[in-house]
């Protein structure tokens, strides 16, 4: 039976990040990928490809989520840019009515007045503790545990556990390339032991969509019967060929090449897991 996976998150024009990223990598595990669009981000290129975000009204959001739960028997669901405080507690109300593997991107961006911090309390009462992992990168896992910023693999550790005590069952913090050291590493928590993902980082190039197609990845991994921890390292093989493959545009930051481990994988990715 083909799995199904639905994904919420926002639009990027771009291509390489956003829900254009999420169907992508469905696409690399075999499984039918359907989208939720919560916003639409397009760039000004008469402005240095500033990004400009639209962000679809909560009722139009709600329809499209009514509509694809009716259409399609889901293996698993994934969220990114949720972009409103309201289309973030529809989705909520959404997961509450079934028991789907949910994979949280916990993209901390919010319409109009509200903050950071409106949207770790929201995340963290809402939607962390329906989630089956929830992927936040170090801002995201800093601001979610309410912690300083992180900055080692023992600071991500520390708020792994802080985010899984608020009710997720698996926690994975995104280090990526943003520690410093030669490896882009991520930690896996699932409230028992931390596995530490290591590669080596193999340009200096910024890439659009990683998290996004780490999460995704995930979301259809375990859709399509792997286990977390294998979802997980198979994410990160698949995003870090990705990074190794990237696709250079005018933006200046480079977009994510999802097929890349299929098609043309990188003898320089290697991913040790401890």
């Amino acid at each position: 039976m083909t799995a199904k996976v639905l994904t919420v998150a926002g639009s990027d024009v771009s291509g390489g990040a956003g829900l254009e990223a999420d169907l992508k990598m469905f696409d690399e595990y075999g499984a039918f990928g359907t989208a939720v669009v919560t916003c639409i981000v397009t760039f000004d290129p008469n402005d240095g490809f500033a990004h400009v975000l639209e962000f679809i009204e909560p009722e139009v959001v709600t329809r499209q989520l009514e509509s694809t739960l009716a259409v399609h028997e889901f293996t698993a669901i994934k969220s990114g840019m949720l972009g409103s405080v309201d289309s973030a507690l529809v989705l909520a109300e959404e997961l509450k009515t079934n028991d789907l593997p949910y994979v949280f991107d916990p993209v901390l961006v919010c319409k109009g007045a509200g903050t950071m911090v409106d949207l770790k309390d929201l995340f963290v009462e809402n939607l962390v503790p329906l989630a089956t992992v929830v992927t936040p990168n170090l801002e995201e896992a800093a601001t979610l545990a309410g912690v300083d910023s992180i900055d080692s693999l023992e600071g991500m550790i520390e708020a792994a556990k802080i985010i899984h005590g608020h009710g997720a069952k698996n926690v994975v913090v995104k280090g990526g390339a943003r520690l410093a050291g030669d490896d882009a590493i991520d930690i896996l928590f699932d409230g028992e032991t931390v596995t530490t993902l290591r590669s080596r980082k193999v340009n200096n190039k910024l890439v659009n969509g990683a998290g996004c197609s780490f999460a995704s990845s995930i979301a259809a991994g375990i859709a399509t019967g792997l286990d977390i921890k294998d979802a997980v390292v198979s994410a990160k093989e698949k995003v870090a060929h990705g990074i190794a493959n990237c696709l250079d545009n005018a933006t200046g930051v480079a977009s994510l090449y999802h097929p890349a481990s299929r098609v043309s994988p990188s003898s320089e990715v290697s991913v040790t897991v401890d």
